[in-house]
């Protein structure tokens, strides 16, 4: 079984720590397993080290100083979808934020927590999220 986990960060947050547990446990019991994240900032892995068993994708994310928080959250979802898109099909894909799950579409959300927000893009963002995978855990 070929499994995608897509994180939007490779710092130490919420999602993206279940994220890596989550992989390093699938790829124990026989899965194999890729890690999506965009490596923003020149970001090129993640804030501690991978089992070797998971692959990982970072995908190159740069800075923009002139962006607005809802360009920067269009331009995320943009960026991981295409590098997604090019990567081969998978049985089971798993999104932890409303960035990735927008990002690939059909797939398995994990909710860590549900927000208001008040910049546009990313309550519309966070809104598909949460209504439009196939299954939530």
């Amino acid at each position: 079984m070929h499994v995608a986990l897509l994180t939007y960060s490779s710092k130490p947050r919420g999602g993206v720590v279940h994220t890596l547990h989550l992989a390093e446990a699938l790829a124990r019991a026989g899965a194999e397993v890729t890690v999506f994240s965009l490596g923003r900032g020149g970001d090129d892995a993640f804030f501690r080290p991978v089992d070797d068993a998971v692959t990982v994708e970072m995908v190159p994310f740069e800075s923009r100083v002139d962006e607005s928080v809802g360009e920067r959250i269009l331009r995320s979802i943009d960026v991981l979808g295409e590098a997604f898109s090019r990567a081969g099909r998978f049985d089971i894909v798993h999104a932890q934020d409303c960035i990735s799950a927008n990002a690939v579409g059909r797939c398995i959300r994990t909710i860590h927590h549900l927000d208001e927000f008040t910049t546009p893009e990313l309550a519309v963002c966070h809104e598909r999220a949460v209504t439009e995978p196939y299954a939530r855990i």
